[in-house]
């Protein structure tokens, strides 16, 4: 009589034997995927996506009103956040600096220009200077620039010194017409300011409202953990349906095998997730790897990301354990399980944004178990845990039914 605890230790027992060749295997794996994701946040095309625009000035900014403008963008004005000001006192420094790729653009302060902001006239526009490809987005931005010199610095101006001449006009003696100069300054000056309240602003990131590293942390962590239950297939190789229907006739029936043997696989990629867990945590506290905050997958803190790991592990663990139960041959388990575990990732979107499907690839996508796990981990829906349950469920069936159909042949 073979009881369901001795059988579960022998599945132990076959896991701590093929656990040092799996361990091999997923280390390999994670260097890849780690050299995945170093290539993707430290490539050209990221990088310059997180840099601010650098645009040059030359010329005179120390008229009151434009050095106030210049100075709004650099230090208040929500601009400040895509827009660095680099001053430059002679052109050809600002020329060469645009050649070799130090600035964006640069805008020239003329004298003329200089001399229609005193003469309130606003009769010179502001010119500036961009490569042909950067001219698209630069011009926006330098577009931005001159209507906040042209528009909002003149008309401060303007106010300002019509409430000083029609104060003098008035017989106000200067200690007075001081004061209210400068209140009115400060309005203009909190009026500019908050220019930004105006509009509200929604951050849609790079796929479902998740930030470039959220959206790669969290697609390449769930592509690891979807290989790793491929490198696992070690523990499928050799078995016998003699050997099923051996076990069978002692007395451990059919769901019991399969709950046994999927128990120690599950508890075998468990422990392979919190070894790497460790080994990343050990190095990110030796500073040999850096994360920009303590968060590890999405938006969650490390110890509920823990928690959120095991569901997935459970499903995935439960997905590979099917495929491997259906698919017989050394040869075929491998092949099956490679093309399933890559293309299901591919088209959940690991590897490249969802959006950038067609909408029937996107729903099937978010259909599948990877990409159900993908919306789970980024936080979206709390309520796919159901799913994930509904599917381990179906794929541990699925195996107890394509067992018993061994044992009965």
């Amino acid at each position: 009589m073979i009881k369901f605890g001795d059988y579960f230790l022998v599945q132990l027992k076959r896991c701590f034997k093929l656990l040092p060749g799996m361990l091999i295997m997923i280390v390999l794996v994670a260097m890849v995927v780690s050299a995945i994701g170093y290539a993707i946040f430290n490539s050209e095309s990221y990088k310059e996506e997180q840099m601010r625009y650098k645009l040059g000035i030359v010329g005179d900014t120390s008229d009151n009103m434009l050095s106030m403008g210049v100075d709004l963008l650099e230090n208040n004005d929500d601009s400040r956040f895509m827009l660095e000001i680099v001053q430059f006192d002679v052109e050809d420094d600002a020329k060469d600096a645009l050649r070799e790729g130090k600035i964006s653009a640069y805008v020239l302060i003329t004298d003329e220009f200089v001399n229609s902001l005193n003469a309130l006239s606003n009769d010179i526009k502001l010119e500036y200077f961009a490569t042909s490809g950067q001219r698209g987005i630069t011009g926006v931005m330098m577009d931005e620039l001159a209507d906040i010199a042209s528009e909002l610095v003149v008309s401060s101006e303007k106010g300002l010194l019509v409430l000083e001449q029609e104060m003098k006009n008035a017989g106000f003696p200067a200690e007075a017409i001081n004061p209210q100069i400068d209140r009115l300054l400060l309005l203009y000056v909190g009026a500019m300011l908050a220019r930004g309240d105006l509009v509200e602003f929604s951050e849609l990131g790079l796929s479902d409202g998740l930030t470039t590293p959220q959206y790669y942390s969290i697609s390449l962590s769930l592509f690891f953990l979807l290989l790793m239950s491929f490198c696992s297939i070690s523990f499928f190789l050799g078995k016998k349906k003699a050997t099923y229907q051996f076990i069978s006739a002692k007395g451990l029936g059919v769901s019991w095998q399969i709950l046994a043997e999927f128990l120690a696989y599950f508890l075998m990629n468990l422990f392979c997730v919190e070894l790497i867990l460790i080994i990343v945590r050990r190095l990110s506290r030796l500073r040999i790897l850096s994360f920009e905050n303590g968060e590890i997958i999405g938006d969650m803190a490390l110890i509920k990301s823990e928690i959120n790991i095991i569901a997935v592990v459970i499903l995935f663990s439960a997905l590979g354990f099917f495929i491997f139960e259906v698919v017989t041959g050394v040869i075929n388990k491998f092949l099956a399980a490679f093309i399933i575990f890559i293309g299901m990732a591919y088209i959940s979107g690991y590897f490249y944004p969802k959006s950038f499907f067609p909408d029937a690839l996107q729903k099937l996508g978010e259909l599948l178990p990877t990409g159900v796990a993908f919306t789970y981990m980024g936080g979206l829906h709390r309520e796919y845990i159901l799913i994930m349950v509904i599917y381990t469920i179906i794929f541990i069936s699925a195996s107890i039914f394509i067992r018993r159909r061994k044992i009965r042949k």
